[in-house]
C-alpha cells in the first residue's frame, strides 16, 4: 500500500517538473523556435504524428471540448501544421492529419522532449535511470488509458 508521505512527495515532484517545463517552454525556444509553447498544440501535433484521426476522437483523447479543439484546429490549420480531409470511411466525417511542415514542427518536439527527458535523467545515478523511465513509462501508459 502507498504511504500518504510518498503521495505527498511524488505529488511535490510532478508540481515542480511541470512548472520547470511550463517555464522553460515559455523562456526558451519551444520546439526549436519553430513554434510558440502550447501543451495542446503540441499534443494534437503529437497525436496526429501517430496517424489521421477524426476530430471527435481527438477531444476525447486529450479531454477538450468540441469550442476549445476547433478553436486549435483552426490555429494549427492556419500555421500550416494540419489539414482537414473528408473522411475516406464516411465522407459526412473529417478526419485532421499533419502536414510536411508540421512534421517539421513536431520533430522539433520530440528532441525538444529528448533534451527535457535527458535532463531529467541526468540527475538520478546510473543505476537508477533505467528502472526510472521505465516505471515513468508504464504510470504515462496506465493514466492514458483511462
Amino acid at each position: 500500500m502507498v504511504k500518504e508521505a510518498e503521495i505527498e512527495e511524488l505529488a511535490g515532484g510532478i508540481a515542480l517538473v511541470i512548472r520547470a517545463l511550463l517555464v522553460a517552454g515559455r523562456k526558451g525556444q519551444p520546439a526549436e523556435g519553430k513554434m510558440p509553447f502550447n501543451p495542446l498544440y503540441f499534443n494534437m501535433l503529437r497525436m496526429l504524428d501517430e496517424g489521421p484521426t477524426r476530430p471527435t476522437h481527438m477531444g476525447t483523447k486529450l479531454g477538450v471540448s468540441k469550442t476549445t479543439l476547433s478553436t486549435a484546429v483552426k490555429a494549427l490549420e492556419k500555421r500550416g501544421l494540419l489539414q482537414r480531409a473528408a473522411d475516406p470511411d464516411d465522407g459526412r466525417a473529417q478526419v485532421l492529419s499533419v502536414t510536411d511542415e508540421g512534421r517539421d514542427v513536431m520533430t522539433a518536439i520530440k528532441r525538444q522532449d529528448k533534451r527535457n527527458a535527458a535532463a531529467m535523467l541526468s540527475v538520478l545515478e546510473p543505476g537508477e535511470t533505467a528502472a526510472f523511465a521505465s516505471a515513468f513509462r508504464r504510470i504515462g501508459e496506465a493514466l492514458d488509458d483511462q
